[in-house]
């Protein structure tokens, strides 16, 4: 009878405990490469600050995101280049280099950014590699898995057809501030689904006062490359920092 009970209760849900290999059940489709690059349509907003560009992307998996932000008639505005600690940008347009820590990113937004979670963002892969610490559940033929993260809670949506991440909800714990990704527009990328669209939802709260930032991405193209990139960087020394 208790085993029954426990049966019920857990109907759906599977505790990836010891000996289990989520890996296994959920089959998950990853993208593999070394060197990606894309043609991307970006459009950012937080408040009145409003970007709209098209931009360049490089990414050298785990190491470098390398990236050039082009206005309608293809001057270019912005480099970038975000490493494992830090995001720098030469903003060409006001003649300036502008260097930020994850810590100080963090802390502008309060919520916890990292170089994983923005190559996940551009990939499509789940940030947080799944454990046997996670909960899995498989509602309407998809898989739903839920991560503790330090101060995050985590919950993925992954279809169970194209083995991909297609809803990503985030949540601190001590503040409650979330971030949410949503994919779309799925095509075929060395046989593997691949999200051309992808929009990051950020809502936070500061100074008490509810604050909204949103990434919209659309990828014109999207290649993963067999040979390795350039990622030119070069700091003009009149530049102010």
């Amino acid at each position: 009878m208790l085993i029954a009970f426990l049966a019920i209760q857990s109907c759906g849900k599977k505790f990836l405990g010891y000996r289990y290999d989520p890996k296994a059940e959920l089959a998950l489709e990853e993208i593999d490469f070394e060197y990606f690059s894309s043609r991307t349509k970006f459009k950012y907003k937080n408040g009145r600050q409003k970007t709209k560009a098209t931009a360049n992307i490089r990414i050298k998996k785990d190491s470098l995101i390398w990236f050039t932000l082009t206005n309608g008639v293809g001057i270019e505005g912005a480099r970038g280049k975000m490493t494992q600690d830090s995001l720098t940008i030469i903003d060409r347009i006001n003649k300036r280099v502008l260097t930020y820590s994850f810590e100080e990113l963090s802390e502008q937004f309060n919520f916890e950014f990292s170089f994983p979670l923005f190559q996940a963002i551009l990939i499509g892969d789940m940030p947080i590699p799944v454990s046997s610490d996670d909960l899995l559940e498989k509602k309407n033929n998809d898989y739903f898995v839920t991560q503790d993260a330090g101060d995050l809670k985590v919950e993925n949506k992954i279809s169970s057809k194209s083995r991909r991440l297609e809803n990503l909800m985030a949540s601190t714990l001590k503040n409650k501030n979330t971030l949410e990704l949503k994919y779309g527009d799925f095509k075929l990328l060395e046989e593997k689904a691949f999200a051309y669209k992808a929009m990051m939802i950020l809502t936070y709260f500061q100074e008490g006062k509810k604050e909204e930032a949103t990434i919209d991405i659309e990828h014109n193209r999207a290649r993963i490359e067999k040979k390795p990139l350039r990622f030119p960087f070069n700091i003009p020394s009149r530049y102010a920092r």
